[in-house]
């Protein structure tokens, strides 16, 4: 498709591109908040696949290590991607010694081919890369492709599966700001099935389209990181929540103890729910940003498995959208004022316990179904 000069061009300047973003990624993150331990991931699974597919391309044989090394990091950036978020998301990841076996598979690709190209003379060697180049597969390009592809189909289903699962936990657990600073690994992991997905076809229709293709997705993939981190800067990790233990503050309630699955009473989780609403609107506690589950559950001396259960089940909501309820409230109050009091819509957001404007205008969106100002020009009209 492309000319040799033309894919050197494509690749030289990708390449460029692609590591000069990474240095400014990693020194302005310094490694916390994840989007550097990102762009590391980017780099080092691919940068040794599309060099040695650029080499291929346009010839230059003599590079059997760099085609190893290809063949071992293109199978390294699924398990990489998958820990990655686990340890982003999940307070309770440790590498443990099962979690090496992600990685075998790209030992198994690396082996089978270091035997097959181990004995084979440099042209043979050359020979080989070029039929390669005529889209065609040998034995290590075969398996490569179906780990890889294999790979795809397990490690995309998992990780947003633990992303549903992990997103109530977070909105329960951790304040506003914490929460959607950590919204940007979803959206990047979607954007990474998208981009894949746009490999996979392009590979099935033309394999040779890896030698150009990759590289420019990738630097598609890292410049959605650098705008990330410029305009939705990340706290530098999540908060680690110390737990309450839940048999101390129920060690007087065994049948709650011994029970198959944990409930409450209807009369007892109103009772807890007309507490947490008292106690938010006499101490104006929903208007702190960093206040979390724990956090309440702390200062209210109810145990944190059961203000969540309450608040879940009495009230139909988790604590993260009961706290923003009674946030866009005091929003509102204070929009209806803005002649008197001086406020300005983009204002506002910090005395109703926004950390930023973007999670305030989100909030509220989703409450109210349209943007504060057109809610204050609704509201001026009645």
């Amino acid at each position: 498709m492309f000319s040799e000069q033309t894919i050197i061009v494509i690749n030289t300047a990708c390449i460029s591109i692609l590591t000069f973003m990474t240095i400014i990624l990693v020194v302005a993150t310094r490694l916390k908040g994840g989007a550097g331990y990102a762009a590391l991931i980017i780099v080092c699974t691919t940068l040794p696949v599309y060099l040695a597919n650029m080499m291929r391309s346009v010839g230059m044989h003599d590079m059997q290590f760099l085609w190893h090394a290809a063949i071992l990091m293109n199978t390294l950036c699924f398990p990489l991607t998958w820990l990655f978020v686990h340890k982003q998301l999940d307070k309770s990841f440790r590498f443990t010694p099962g979690k090496w076996l992600h990685f075998l598979p790209s030992l198994i690709s690396l082996a089978v081919s270091l035997i097959y190209y181990h004995h084979k003379s440099p042209e043979e060697f050359a020979a080989e890369m070029e039929y390669l180049e005529s889209d065609k597969e040998n034995l290590p390009a075969i398996i490569n492709d179906i780990i890889v592809f294999g790979q795809f189909f397990i490690y995309f289903p998992l990780m947003f599966r633990f992303l549903r699962r992990t997103r109530k936990n977070l909105l329960e657990n951790y304040s506003d700001s914490e929460f959607y600073t950590t919204q940007w690994i979803s959206r990047f992991i979607l954007f990474f099935f998208i981009l894949f997905f746009i490999v996979f076809v392009a590979y099935v229709i033309s394999p040779r389209t890896d030698a150009w293709l990759i590289p420019i997705l990738n630097v598609f993939g890292m410049s959605y990181l650098i705008y990330h981190s410029i305009t939705h800067p990340t706290t530098s990790y999540i908060r680690r929540l110390k737990e309450i233990p839940i048999e101390q503050n129920l060690e007087n309630d065994e049948s709650l103890l011994n029970a198959p699955s944990f409930s409450l009473e209807e009369n007892l989780m109103k009772s807890i729910c007309s507490q947490v609403e008292e106690y938010l609107e006499s101490t104006k506690a929903y208007l702190r940003s960093d206040l979390s589950l724990a956090t309440l559950s702390k200062e209210t001396g109810i145990p944190q498995k059961n203000l969540s259960h309450s608040i879940n089940s009495h009230l139909n909501c988790n604590f993260f959208e009961l706290i923003n309820r009674m946030r866009i409230e005091e929003a509102k109050r204070q929009l209806l004022d803005l002649e008197t009091s001086g406020y300005k819509i983009d204002s506002i957001y910090e005395g109703c316990g926004f950390r930023t404007r973007s999670t305030f205008f989100l909030a509220f969106k989703k409450a109210e179904g349209i943007s504060p100002a057109q809610w204050l020009k609704s509201a001026a009209k009645t």
